[in-house]
């Protein structure tokens, strides 16, 4: 009798598949991005056309940016409660994911550089989300801090990144103080945010947006990942009255090297 054809083992089976779908799942990805990147200027122009300001435009941001992290197949973990009302949020920066996973966590508003407002498509969104402009150089912190302390003082929040550069999450950098002036004068509390990602399901190091890293290359990187866990630890509040804007600087950094359990 003729010798049966060699059964296809377990290992070339799951080889088969798995070369299949990361392609299919790029594809698929990146044509709901686009179509949820079309919803966000939908929803920026909406907010654009709100003359009395009528729209709830953190909520809206909030939304989005849950949904964005659901595209991209990031799994949302978040610790501790984020303050409610007035508040500076501080956070370490590791990559443009800060972003959304923070406004998934609180409807905020963010302090970016200026030169994002003239950026095609994020900064169109920037601009909707009510962004706070800090302009590099002497003398660019006043003008800002002009505009968040009214805003800080009606009960409103900011997240700001301190650093003022990303890092690939081992360390934490020593945090700028000048705009933790924004809580002292506001008389509003601090609250430092911890914010972590794991290795990819390739096992490398994807999340952290830093050095040479163009924008389209790394958002193709976390389309083709499978998934991807990404923590928010919110710690406990840090009351801004008594200390000075170094001290706050301090205390907030020492709160999230310790929640990464850097030393």
């Amino acid at each position: 009798m003729p010798e049966a054809a060699p059964a296809l083992s377990a290992p070339d089976s799951a080889f088969d598949l798995s070369a299949i779908a990361r392609p299919l799942r790029f594809v698929l990805r990146s044509a709901l991005l686009i179509l949820h990147l079309a919803y966000g200027l939908l929803l920026a122009v909406l907010v654009k056309l709100d003359a009395g300001n009528r729209l709830p435009r953190e909520r809206m941001g909030s939304h989005w940016s849950r949904l964005l992290m659901r595209l991209m197949g990031v799994e949302l973990r978040v610790r501790g409660t984020p303050l409610q009302g007035g508040g500076v949020f501080i956070a370490n920066h590791v990559s443009w994911l800060d972003i959304p996973l923070i406004y998934a966590c609180a409807p905020t508003r963010f302090v970016s550089k200026s030169e994002v407002r003239d950026w095609p498509v994020a900064g169109w969104l920037a601009e909707a989300a009510g962004t706070f402009y800090l302009r590099r150089g002497k003398g660019g912190a006043r003008p800002l801090l002009n505009k968040l302390v009214p805003h800080l003082r009606a009960q409103g929040s900011v997240v700001i990144f301190p650093e003022g550069t990303t890092t690939d999450g081992t360390d934490v950098l020593p945090f700028h103080p000048r705009l933790f002036c924004a809580a002292i004068e506001s008389g509003q509390a601090v609250q430092p945010v911890a914010l972590r990602y794991s290795v990819g399901s390739c096992g490398g190091n994807i999340a952290p947006f830093v050095g040479d890293d163009d924008l389209v290359s790394h958002v193709a990187r976390l389309l083709r990942n499978r998934e991807l866990v990404a923590e928010a630890v919110f710690g406990s509040p840090l009351d801004s009255a008594d200390r000075t804007r170094e001290e706050l600087a301090d205390a907030s950094r020492n709160s999230i090297q310790a929640a990464l359990q850097i030393a």
